[in-house]
């Protein structure tokens, strides 16, 4: 009965204290995904300026040029009544009847597109670390399972929200 108490005490502070590290890990893991799935790594900004009309493509490049503080066009696709354009970090649309030219800027945000590759584990060394937070992830759910014992303990009452964890990811697995 006495080991059995030491082995209990034990497990409650192992489980404690990796359970304060993983915490930390875990919130930035799910800021992570949260970003990662509202895709939220880059700025969109729009604007419009008033170009001439019907410009050629190299007068509409010259004129983008003279009115914005973007670098060159680089690609234009000429069609009969517009010219999309690209240009580094962004595109544009150019009404050829009216000169009216809307763009959109993309700007990436470094700390959400960093947790962002964090999360997919795209950075270098970080699978290691990811092995370790997954094994610490692990020990900490079974550890949490044998410690609260009696009618509130895994047997008796854990067994069933133990189940029902189970069933939602299968559930989703098959949708």
């Amino acid at each position: 009965m006495l080991a059995k108490n030491k082995i209990r005490l034990w497990l409650r502070r192992i489980h404690r204290d990796a359970g304060y590290l993983v915490v930390g890990i875990t919130l930035m893991y799910a800021l992570s995904g949260f970003f990662l799935h509202h895709k939220m790594g880059v700025k969109t900004i729009s604007g419009s300026i008033q170009l001439q009309k019907d410009l050629p493509v190299d007068a509409l490049k010259s004129e983008w040029l003279a009115h914005t503080t973007y670098k060159g066009i680089t690609y234009v696709e000429d069609r009969a009544d517009k010219k999309l354009f690209y240009f580094p970090g962004g595109l544009g649309n150019y009404q050829t009847a009216t000169g009216s030219t809307t763009y959109e800027t993309y700007q990436d945000r470094p700390l959400v597109i960093f947790m962002s590759q964090l999360h997919e584990n795209q950075v270098k060394g970080w699978g290691p670390i990811a092995d370790i937070y997954a094994i610490v992830l692990i020990f900490l759910a079974i550890s949490g399972l044998v410690m609260v014992p009696g009618k509130n303990g895994f047997i008796r009452r854990g067994i069933w929200w133990f189940t029902a964890g189970i069933i939602v990811v299968v559930i989703f697995a098959f949708l």
